[in-house]
């Protein structure tokens, strides 16, 4: 039985997606019973869930939403909901600023992720395999990227009318993430001087050398020092602990502009409350892209009838696997009755084992492929 655990951000507000981020992170690390695949799926605006999880195991379900979450997530268990859902995330159709690149990317890494966990086998690897390569194709169909306005997007346009205020602007970038290295990508096309600041002396050198970028190595310590030496400094990281605080910027030399894109958040809230500093978080954002959801209306229609579409496909194929999951119960059932009148059954066991393979062959390429049945034995016994 598929689940979806979605907490997103028309249901959730981003505290609730930082409290349920981190009970995930620590658990899922976990071997939890009932649980056969699992895929966390973490962008800006949601924080999902994706569980295969045993037929009789459905208070697992209960056991991995804290009670005092169990109010805001939306909870799916229908497998061609689940696929259409992962596709129009995928396609960018869900979030924000519509068409977003950067999160079909983060559904990749998510998949990734968990595959190098050994988090995922058949159910999951089909429905992420299968999700991502038709978000892509739509998105190659509906060019639904193009004219979209993503954070890292709106930020580069907003220091650059800053900077017309402010002629020596310089940027810090505080994480190289898929968020961070975006923001340096449009910091770079509008020709506004910017560093990027990684805690891996690594990951530094490597975009010195390969990006030419200007890089800083820090810690949580020596962070706040680099600070007041910027006009505008950008969080974009997925710390646990707030890397700026009230007291850290008691500099008269303080950055003018501190923007917050962390998940979780980067930056104490209170820092808005300091003079002379503009303060802003990612959700405020989200005015300026609802803007432009307008002109994509009609396209995503079609974006969901396309997922509509090939989910139906995928209710199908989990439809047959179910179907041959019973064959298969039913065999081992009968296979272990047999064996019960002899003592030393190790090898009729196996010689069974080869025989129900051979001969249930044509019946589960039939029901996989649609072909009939008398067809596939004919060709298999050429």
């Amino acid at each position: 039985m598929l689940y979806g655990i979605l907490f997103t951000h028309r249901n959730s507000p981003g505290e609730v997606r930082e409290r349920i981020y981190k009970f995930w992170e620590e658990t899922l690390e976990k071997d939890l019973p009932g649980i056969k695949e699992k895929v966390l799926l973490v962008t800006c605006y949601r924080v999902e869930l994706y569980l295969r999880v045993d037929k009789n195991k459905k208070e697992v379900i209960k056991n991995i939403i804290p009670p005092v979450l169990l109010k805001y997530p939306e909870i799916v268990n229908s497998p061609s909901r689940i696929f259409e859902h992962i596709v129009i995330v995928g396609t960018g159709a869900d979030s924000p600023a519509i068409g977003e690149p950067e999160v079909l990317g983060q559904v990749k890494d998510a998949y990734e992720k968990a595959k190098e966990k050994g988090w995922v086998s058949k159910y999951l690897v089909r429905a992420f395999e299968r999700a991502i390569f038709t978000a892509k194709k739509i998105r190659e169909e509906t060019k639904l990227q193009f004219g979209s306005m993503s954070i890292p997007r709106i930020v580069s346009l907003y220091l650059k009318d800053f900077s017309r205020e402010y002629k020596n602007i310089r940027c810090l970038i505080v994480g190289t993430g898929e968020m961070g290295i975006s923001i340096s990508k449009y910091l770079y096309q509008e020709r506004i001087p910017f560093a990027i600041a990684t805690k891996s002396e690594e990951r530094a050198k490597f975009l010195k050398e390969h990006a030419k970028l200007d890089t800083i190595v820090y810690t949580s310590e020596t962070l706040p020092l680099y600070v007041p030496h910027f006009t505008a400094v950008i969080f974009a990281t997925n710390t646990e602990e707030y890397l700026l605080k009230p007291e850290h910027l008691k500099s008269k030399d303080n950055p003018k502009i501190i923007i917050d894109l962390g998940f979780p958040r980067n930056v104490d809230p209170e820092v808005r409350n300091l003079n002379k500093i503009k303060f802003h978080q990612i959700d405020e954002f989200k005015k300026i892209i609802e803007e432009r959801v307008k002109e994509k209306e009609n396209l995503l229609s079609y974006v969901k009838f396309r997922a509509k579409r090939e989910s139906e496909k995928f209710e199908r194929w989990i439809k047959k696997e179910e179907e041959i999951l019973k064959i298969f119960e039913f065999v081992d059932l009968k296979t272990d009755k047999i064996l019960k009148g002899y003592e030393d059954n190790g090898k009729l066991r196996k010689i069974l084992e080869k025989m129900k393979k051979f001969y249930l062959y044509p019946t589960l390429k039939s029901l996989r492929s649609g072909k009939p049945i008398e067809e596939i034995i004919k060709n298999w016994i050429k």
